[in-house]
């Protein structure tokens, strides 16, 4: 599915590209991943790719040399609970239920 979507003709304002996200990045196969690598490769001039993993270590070399790889802490849970509480009072949710 990545690479026909990645081959997919579209027009695109200069300068804009497709964008692949890939969660769970290092679940992938050695071979899965050496594909996505020719994927990557073959499609760089129209399609941007974007790889979320928890271990950076289990994504092999080559697609690593092709990345910028931005390392994120883990959040605390203050943090996550600040958060979560703005979300509430944003979307009005009051004892489990949408108002």
């Amino acid at each position: 599915k990545i690479k026909m979507f990645a081959q997919k003709k579209v027009t695109l304002p200069l300068g804009r590209h497709k964008v692949v996200i890939l969660d769970e990045a290092d679940s992938m196969t050695s071979g899965a991943q050496q594909a996505l690598r020719r994927t990557m490769e073959i499609y760089s001039n129209s399609t941007r790719f974007a790889l979320a993993c928890n271990t950076s270590s289990k994504i092999i070399e080559p697609i690593q040399s092709r990345c910028a790889i931005v390392r994120f802490s883990r959040l605390s849970d203050q943090e996550i609970l600040g958060r979560l509480m703005v979300v509430v009072q944003a979307e009005k949710v009051h004892d489990g239920s949408v108002v």
